[in-house]
């Protein structure tokens, strides 16, 4: 296999994992959205009532309504404030690990796969949080500053823009350079990026080469 037929097989992979993460938006958003729907409320109860999951769509209906340029408890307003968020925005990294997990040779695939799922899981958690409460903060301004435990504007701003823009396309990059470490083939294919290591050389934990052999080193290495 060569870096071009792997890259090749990877754009190929994307074109199922991409359908199955469409069709599946739900299942795989649900977890997440769980989680969250235990935490906001619990976190931010004069803010936040309730969370739940439509389809791939989180939905965060607010402990606050609109009356007369007001924001009020809902039950004041007459109704409550509902905030929309498409998880696939953040979940995209699932599909894309998956296409990288496959195209790469390593024994116990499946089971490394769902590691690596259980941690994106972990990660589309913070993402739908600040993304929640970067809603909450441009739609009710003062009223959400002024409620107990929010966290400063600069803070939910920054977290914000790391969980959206640095998390979903890097985090399966690492946790598949993580696997693919341990890959021959993948060492063989960017030595540079993935050095061989004595397990995967067939060596326990000693030296055997010749005496006045060179070691093999690779140019991060040096």
């Amino acid at each position: 296999m060569t870096p071009l037929g792997f890259f090749g097989r990877v754009l190929l992979l994307l074109v199922p994992a991409f359908a199955a993460w469409y069709l599946l938006g739900a299942v795989l958003a649900a977890p997440a959205v769980w989680l969250v729907s235990e935490i906001l409320p619990a976190w931010l109860p004069a803010l936040v009532a309730s969370v739940y999951l439509d389809g791939a769509t989180m939905t965060v209906v607010s402990s606050l309504g609109e009356a007369g340029g007001s924001f009020l408890p809902a039950e004041q307003a007459g109704g409550a404030l509902g905030f929309r968020i498409d998880s696939r925005v953040l979940s995209y990294s699932m599909p894309f690990f998956a296409a990288l997990h496959f195209a790469t040779p390593l024994p116990g695939r499946w089971e490394r796969f769902a590691r690596g799922l259980f941690v994106l899981w972990l990660l589309l958690v913070p993402g739908l949080i600040s993304t929640a409460l970067k809603d909450l903060m441009l739609t009710l301004g003062e009223s959400f500053l002024a409620a107990p435990g929010t966290p400063p504007a600069d803070a939910v701003a920054l977290a914000y823009q790391f969980n959206t823009l640095m998390v979903p396309p890097l985090a399966p990059i690492l946790l598949w350079g993580w696997e693919a470490r341990r890959s021959p083939a993948i060492q063989a294919l960017f030595p540079a990026l993935f050095p061989a290591t004595p397990e995967a050389d067939g060596v326990a934990g000693h030296d055997d080469k010749a005496p006045g052999t060179p070691s093999r080193r690779s140019p991060l290495e040096r």
